[in-house]
């Protein structure tokens, strides 16, 4: 699969004079490696709305289907409803005829392109779904709807005063009919045709109204209606200390919707690790967006490896393909699925890859890895800790080796394909070393490629 096909989708997290929250960068004590982290207080940036986020006792996050935000997609381009005016349902009935029932709903406005969400005018010249328009989202039998711009006329006046629960006209419509948001997307102006295939999963926050994302859109895929795998761990706070998780507004407080926040406060959970970790010149992030974490991969059975002993190079070599049937690697133990990741023993229980493995797969010329275990001897030491480089071998050379790493993934058990595709897709955090990151399997059948 060519570079140029995999487009993502996901605003950078930074400081924002309008949404809270924040990249955290903080100089690590002499001799550490440095964790960049992220501060995600409420809704903001690139993120989900469940149905619960406006409706009172609807659907959360994990209560949705996958195939909800994991779904072929019709693209709606309404930029010239930019400046200011609203997308109709004859708007959409005169240029939605290529909408199928059962389509992710993708409107394109292109307003950051004009008017960047980092300006007032982001606001207040945006356009915006009226209720006919909403209904007729709904009516067309859409399960989500992804859009880069606020979609409703009253998101203006949040600045200046409450806007009621009732005011939100096209969230009322679209999430009361049990629809999803993808919010605040980017780059769909990269999108050059009527039809791509969206993975626009959140962060895997259980019970949630939403959470943030790094969506990605493929404009070529190999069959309509792949099986879906959830490879994430859910995301709660544990011993490590690293992660808090919580409601910024609530209906029993008295606020119009309700709002998860999580905070990271380094390396944890499901995430995305590039070579910037171990070498301040190295690739970072923003080189591995898009292509490199999603696509074809090649699985290594490991499931017969007992825990605490290391994966060796030989025993490796006996299981790997003859010839890579894609840049990414999942090496699968099990581990993750039989010890919950919030037990203070899993690192002392967790396999390991030995250093000479890791060599072994840095030949092979894989771009990723992926694992359901802890990868380095050395983290066992460290008990959820920082590290120093001294503290890694096969880490470090896996990173030294220019790959990427994606950590701790779960339920790899439940892929059946020997070549699923592999979708990571963190946080953007930008020139970080690593984020956390919501991680699906995809198992396409034989289909021809579209």
């Amino acid at each position: 699969m060519d570079e140029t096909s995999v487009i993502s989708l996901t605003h950078p997290i930074v400081r924002h004079w309008n949404w809270l929250g924040d990249t955290l960068r903080r100089e690590p004590e002499a001799g550490f490696l440095a964790e960049t982290g992220v501060d995600w207080p409420k809704h903001g940036f690139t993120h989900v709305d469940a149905p619960c986020h406006m409706v009172r006792g609807s659907l959360t996050l994990d209560e949705c289907g996958l195939d909800q935000l994991c779904g072929e997609a019709a693209v709606i381009d309404v930029s010239d409803r930019v400046p200011s005016r609203p997308v109709t349902a004859d708007v959409l009935e005169s240029r939605g005829g290529h909408v199928r029932r059962g389509d992710i709903v993708v409107l394109r406005s292109n307003l950051h392109q004009r008017f960047p969400s980092t300006t007032p005018e982001y606001w207040q010249q945006s356009t915006w779904l009226d209720a006919s328009g909403s209904q007729w989202i709904v009516e067309h039998g859409a399960k989500a709807l992804v859009i880069d711009f606020p979609q409703d006329y009253n998101a203006r006046d949040m600045n200046d005063r409450l806007v009621t629960n009732d005011e939100f006209v096209e969230h009322q419509i679209v999430l009361g009919a049990k629809l999803m948001h993808l919010e605040h997307v980017v780059n769909l102006w990269k999108i050059d045709r009527e039809r791509v295939f969206l993975i626009g999963w959140p962060l895997r926050l259980p019970k949630a109204d939403g959470g943030p994302a790094g969506p990605v859109a493929l404009t070529r895929w190999p069959s309509p209606d792949p099986r879906i795998v959830d490879l994430s761990l859910p995301i709660r706070a544990d011993w490590r200390g690293r992660v808090s998780v919580g409601l910024a507004k609530t209906f029993e407080a008295g606020d119009p919707v309700q709002e998860t926040g999580v905070r990271f406060e380094g390396h944890s959970h499901t995430h995305v690790v590039t070579p910037r970790y171990v070498d301040p010149a190295g690739p970072a992030l923003d080189d591995f967006f898009g292509a490199p974490l999603v696509g074809p991969a090649d699985i290594v059975d490991l499931s017969d490896m007992p825990a605490d002993t290391p994966i060796e190079p030989g025993a490796l070599e006996r299981s790997l393909p003859h010839e890579r049937g894609g840049e990414i690697l999942i090496l699968r133990t099990g581990f993750a699925e039989g010890v919950a990741y919030d037990d203070p023993t899993w690192p002392e229980r967790s396999p390991w890859l030995a250093d000479g493995a890791a060599k072994l797969i840095v030949g092979r010329g894989y771009r990723v890895m992926a694992a359901d275990f802890e990868v380095d001897a050395g983290r066992k030491r460290l008990r959820g800790g920082p590290a120093r480089l001294s503290d890694l071998d096969a880490e470090a050379t896996l990173l030294g080796g220019g790959m990427g790493l994606v950590k701790n993934v779960t339920n790899l058990s439940a892929l059946r394909a020997d070549n699923p595709w592999l979708a990571a897709m963190p946080l953007n955090l930008p020139d970080a070393e690593a984020a956390p990151a919501r991680v699906l399997g995809l198992e396409w059948g034989d289909a021809s490629r579209r």
